[in-house]
This record gives C-alpha cells, structure tokens and sequence, in this order.
C-alpha cells in the first residue's frame, strides 16, 4: 500500500498513529513492527505518534525500524483544563510527558519530536506561550492548532478560539522558534511538516 502510495500519488512522507492502546508500550510496538513492514518496500520519511511509553528505550527500537520523528501530543497544557478535557490522559503527569521529551530528543534529534497543543480547549495564552517556550528549550517543536468543535461529539458546542487570540498565539511561539532557530520545514515527517491545520509556520520567519 505504501508503496503504491508513493509510485501513485508522489506521497512524500507517512504518519503512523495509533490512539492510546491500553499497553505499557502505548503503540511504540505496533508502530516499530510497521515501520519495519514500510522501510522493506520504500524509503519514506516516516513519522510515529504515541503517547510516552512506560519505558524509554523504545524510542531506540523506533528509530532502529526506520522512524524518522516522534509525536507525543499533550493537546492541552494547564493540568487542570487537561483533567477537565482528557480526564483519562491527564492521569499521566505532565512530568512523565517532558521524561519521556528529553529521552525521544536523544534518540531523534532536536527539532525532531513534536506534540499538538490545541488552543481555544481552556488554556490561556499565556500558559500556552509559556509552555511552548519551555518545549522549544528541550528541542520539541510545539505544533498548536486551533481547537474546531465537530457536530455530535462532547466538545460540539464549545467556541473555537478568536483569530485575535490565534494572531496572538502564532506571533509569540513564532517569535520563540525564530530565536531558536526551530522550523518545521527541518521536521522530516509528520504533522507540523505537513502544517495543514496551522498557521504556525508563517511566523516562523
């Protein structure tokens, strides 16, 4: 399939995802086992997205198959809008979530692990500004996107963020990722490349 992908469609790069099973490895091994399948039939700029595992040196397995960057999404950063919004993923501090960012920056490189941060789900700006710059320190890239409510889902009737606040948002994270030299064009795969549902990347320069 990828490889028809790439012959067919001129697919560039591929993103492997993979929820948040219920294992100590939160998908690290499935994603290993398919980036491994991938790398035999084509040479695509992979990236892999999970949740922190339990153990670190997955990271070392994952970029021995063949994944060229890490997504690691915190969506949200203030604890208490994260228990509110993901009461079940926020039952994983946010101190395990920067453990397990330092570690996947030894493995693949600064610049080379993102994570979503969502604005408009509760955050103030400021927190998201201040969470950014302390990602951006570590060598994360922080890909924020704007949260879009979906009919028939919990989160429907909540109001997307104002593009006052969004202006403001991109001109201060993007003033930080100038400062530190951190663009998403140098993110070999993934989201934050791609930078479809963002505007982030505009004030990168």
């Amino acid at each position: 399939m990828a490889e028809a992908a790439v012959r067919l469609d001129g697919v560039k790069q591929m993103i492997m995802t993979t929820g948040t099973p219920n294992t100590s490895d939160r998908g690290a091994a499935y994603l290993t086992e398919c980036a491994r399948a991938i790398r035999a039939r084509v040479n695509l700029p992979l990236q892999a997205q999970c949740e922190p595992p339990d153990e670190f040196v997955w990271f070392d397995r994952m970029k021995a198959a063949g994944i060229d960057s890490l997504g690691m999404h915190l969506e949200a950063a203030d604890p208490a809008v994260r228990a509110q919004i993901m009461p079940g993923k926020a039952t994983v501090p946010l101190s395990h979530y920067f453990d397990a960012f330092e570690a996947a920056v030894r493995v693949f490189g600064w610049g080379q692990v993102n994570t979503y941060l969502l604005a408009g789900l509760g955050d103030r700006l400021e927190t998201l500004v201040q969470m950014s710059d302390r990602l951006i320190q570590i060598g994360v890239y922080p890909f924020v996107v704007p949260f879009v409510p979906i009919a028939g889902t919990a989160l429907a009737h909540h109001a997307a963020p104002s593009s006052d606040f969004m202006l403001a948002l991109y001109q201060q994270i993007g003033d930080l990722l100038k400062r530190a030299g951190m663009s998403s064009a140098d993110i070999k795969a993934g989201c934050a490349k791609c930078g479809a549902c963002s505007a982030l990347s505009m004030f990168e320069k």
